[in-house]
């Protein structure tokens, strides 16, 4: 806390000691590193009030679903991809921690107040490393201001009312001199105490998949629906006409059930002859022995409302930017914490026979401390236009509870620079050169820990250029990357099943390129054609994880032997434009060198849990993403925005071996499935209102788990809001927004294919929001 008294000192300091300068503000240019026209960028205003994650601010944007751990955690999956691949940033520096290596760690995010969220589907990999070799994500936080306010005072109050959604209060305040320095503050905070759900927890195929017609029990289900199942063979009562006497009298002479029940009338025993009575419950020609199927519940099945969803966030940002003639100076600090329930979702997956009344809640809780400080300065040198520092200090702490006891904890302490240098224009080329360095400290503790202590340096250079001219534009990137990961000395102790010996320091060095144009084929019609090879080393999870990691319910063993993937992208995209009307398509295909996946052995270790290795195979990643949209004036009826969009993916194994093929099959699992959605927007005066619904299809590529994935049915998601802009003329309020909004107004039992707690936890059912945001 003492640090973030110090900061928001220091920032205050520098507005009061900087307002009687008298410093004319020039108009800002954009950033030297703004995404090529080539990219396939889209950025989405944060206008959707019900958002709980990052993941649900993007789901309307093709070729991007949710991870979707249950509602409280959901990272942005790009064209299949997420976690250590898809780079998630906070005004440009990276937050990627523990989100990136286990699922049920949300990204931390302010949904209040974020201004912006832009999403770069290609891969970002030359600008952002090779975590970004699936894309990246940037957050635009509005904590910093670029540019100097239109007053020198302004407040935005927000309240917001849930039912079946979180309720939330936040405020946001601008002050500055409306000359050199501007500071911004911001407070939030969300809570809800549980979700509703519109029927079970589990899903169907808990109860009606786990016993296949060819007998035996598909296990994989079971576990993952955390369910007790098997097939016994127990003696039928029925089978024999009569009872024995003996046995009757004397049972500690039995072997079992069977010896009580006998196909004869008479028993003779010891030279004495018993007289059996008739069996009532005998039933002729039946087996002696049957089958008994248990279907036992290891986590409860909730009833129309999802147990242990629970969920808090809080923030508290404070921001201050100096400008001066050529440029500025802003200094921030971020802080967030939150804790929230994994429904239905239990650590232990509990033995045969276990009690399971006294399994414990999963809890997360989160803590993120951020300090940054970004500068612009123009003309810094001859033949340079314009240079860019940004510096930051990360400490995350991320850990899960089982019942009140801590399972693990885990901090990532991250330092991160980099400096832009963006070189004068010549003609219609433009570009820059990056420079930049990062050193991640990563510790934990507890009793399920299954990382050890590792400090990570990354050092980079890259440069990018672009041509443009007024019918077409060309880019070309270039990036070298060293990554060292460092084993630290903390007592880490491996399972028996590891597949490292002893773990040992590694060190990669890695090449990305990418080429790019974008043509106008007259005045309809355009093409944009990218091309890039990407790498991305091992993360630690990969190399050295050992011993059970139970948000993935999985015994995960690293192996320190892996070697970097390898990218090669192909991105086609068609562009359609008349009046109002806009039409793109984009085919995509990546080919990788050792994609990393976690391969299942064909074994179990404790408490069931599969027994998975980080693996390496040849994999294609092919897609298609389809966007129209139709802008309509209404006249006095207003304007009207149509928008529709289709994406579908496919992630298969390359020729795989074996073993890959019978345990894990062609296609990973949880892929996400096909979509088609469509949105409607109308604004007229001071209302404006949006309809939109989303169709997830029934996945066809099916992963296997030793038994084939379960599909599990479509659904289709449609939300709703309306608002109103209502100006006052008081003299300390300027206006108030008022909106209602809605959510899955449908009600659907939606289970994203995805979702790794598909089977134990849909989406919140029908959910609503009134607010309320005063502007003063």
């Amino acid at each position: 806390m003492r640090y973030h008294l110090l900061a928001a000192a220091i920032a205050l300091s520098v507005q009061s000691v900087h307002a009687a300068d008298d410093v004319t503000l020039p108009t800002l240019r954009v950033q030297a590193d703004a995404p090529s026209r080539v990219d396939t960028v889209v950025t989405v205003p944060n206008d959707r009030v019900q958002s709980r994650t990052l993941g649900d601010v993007l789901q309307q944007v093709s070729g991007v679903q949710s991870t979707a751990f249950g509602p409280n955690a959901g990272a942005p999956v790009i064209r299949s991809l997420s976690g250590s691949r898809v780079q998630i940033l906070e005004d440009g520096q990276s937050i990627l921690g523990m989100n990136a290596l286990s699922g049920d760690i949300n990204v931390p995010f302010d949904p209040l107040f974020v201004r912006s969220v832009t999403v770069n589907k290609s891969s970002d990999t030359v600008r952002y490393g090779g975590n970004a070799i699936g894309g990246s994500v940037t957050i635009d936080t509005g904590i910093l201001s670029r540019q100097m306010e239109d007053k020198d005072q302004t407040m935005e109050l927000v309240l917001r009312k849930g039912f079946n959604a979180a309720d939330a209060q936040g405020f946001r305040m601008n002050f500055n001199n409306q000359r050199n320095v501007s500071t911004n503050l911001q407070v939030s905070t969300q809570r809800i105490s549980h979700y509703d759900i519109p029927g079970n927890s589990k899903a169907s195929a808990c109860n009606s998949a786990l016993f296949p017609a060819a007998g035996g029990v598909n296990t994989a289900l079971a576990d993952a629906c955390q369910k007790e199942a098997r097939v016994q063979q127990v003696y039928n009562k029925a089978s024999q006409p009569y009872i024995d006497q003996f046995m009757t009298e004397n049972p500690d002479w039995a072997d079992g059930e069977f010896s009580f029940y006998t196909s004869s009338p008479t028993s003779v025993w010891q030279r004495r002859t018993y007289t059996n009575p008739a069996n009532p419950l005998y039933v002729s020609g039946t087996p002696s022995y049957v089958q008994q199927k248990i279907n036992n519940d290891v986590t409860p099945d909730y009833h129309h409302t999802l147990g242990n969803s629970y969920f808090r966030n809080a923030q508290v940002a404070l921001g201050s930017t100096y400008f001066f003639d050529r440029g500025h100076v802003g200094i921030s600090v971020d802080a967030k914490d939150s804790d929230y329930g994994v429904p239905g979702f239990s650590m232990q997956n509990l033995s045969f026979g276990s009690n399971y009344a006294k399994d414990l809640p999963v809890g997360v809780v989160i803590k993120q401390e951020k300090y940054a400080l970004e500068a612009q300065l123009r003309d810094p040198l001859p033949y340079l236009d314009r240079a860019e520092l940004r510096v930051s200090r990360l400490h995350n702490t991320s850990g899960e509870r089982l019942g009140a006891s801590t399972a693990n904890d885990f901090q990532f302490d991250t330092t991160q620079a980099e400096l832009l240098l963006a070189h004068r224009r010549v003609g219609p080329l433009s570009g820059v050169l990056g420079l930049s360095r990062q050193e991640r400290e990563v510790t934990g503790t507890g009793p399920q820990r299954y990382l050890p202590d590792v400090t990570t340096g990354s050092t980079a250079v890259f440069v990018k250029e672009t041509l443009d001219v007024d019918w077409a534009s060309f880019d070309a990137g270039f990036r070298h990357e060293r990554i060292d990961h460092d084993v630290q000395d903390s007592g880490f102790k491996r399972a028996r099943n590891s597949a490292n010996t002893a773990l040992e320091d590694r060190a990669f060095r890695l090449n990305s390129y990418s080429l790019g144009g974008l043509v106008e084929l007259g005045r309809l019609f355009g093409a944009k054609l990218r091309y890039s090879s990407s790498q991305r080393a091992p993360e630690i999870n990969e190399l050295y994880a050992s011993n059970p990691h139970y948000s993935i319910m999985t015994q995960e063993e690293g192996n320190q032997n892996l070697k970097p993937e390898r990218a090669r992208t192909l991105e086609l995209t068609g562009l359609f434009h008349v009046g109002g009307f806009e039409l793109s398509a984009t085919g995509y295909r990546m080919r990788y060198e050792n994609y990393l996946y976690l391969g299942y052995s064909g074994l179990q270790t404790g408490n069931r849990l599969p027994l998975k290795y980080w693996k390496q195979t040849d994999t294609t990643v092919k897609g298609l993403e389809i966007d129209a949209r139709q802008a309509l004036e209404l006249g006095r009826g207003g304007t009207l925005q149509l928008s529709a969009f289709a994406d579908l993916v496919r992630n298969r194994a390359d020729a795989p071996d074996a073993l890959r093929a019978h345990n894990d099959g062609l296609y990973l699992p949880n892929m996400p499935t096909n979509r088609y959605g469509a949105n409607v927007a109308w604004e007229r005066g001071p209302w404006k209102a949006r309809l939109s619904g989303t169709y997830y299809a029934t996945q066809k590529y099916l992963g296997r788990n030793v038994s084939e994935e379960i599909p599990l049915d479509a659904f289709t998601l449609v939300d709703a809001q309306i608002s109103r802009e209502i100006p006052l003329r008081t003299a300390y309020v300027s206006g108030l927004e008022v909106f209602l909004s809605g959510s899955n107004l449908l009600d659907q039992d939606a289970r994203p294919h995805n979702s790794p707690l598909k089977y134990i936890a849909p989406l919140p059912g029908r959910g609503f929001q009134l607010g309320v945001t005063v502007r003063m």
